[in-house]
């Protein structure tokens, strides 16, 4: 269970860590809130993408076709 959740943190450890962004911006000075809000964003991307990717056959740039 331990190797499975390791395995895996690439997906979920960014998800988890823009969350914590978000609430932690909510207690800090407006300087730090924006930077912690687009890092924030950052993660909740790569996290996103990621799993897109590990998700398969959703197709990318190279096998698109139209």
């Amino acid at each position: 269970m331990v190797r499975a959740a390791m395995h895996t943190a690439r997906y979920w450890l960014p998800l988890v860590a823009g969350f914590i962004c978000m609430v932690a911006a909510q207690f800090v000075g407006a300087i730090l809130a924006w930077i912690l809000m687009m890092l924030t964003f950052g993660l909740l991307l790569n996290g996103t993408t990621a799993m897109w990717e590990r998700a398969g056959s959703t197709g990318n740039l190279t096998t698109h076709r139209q």
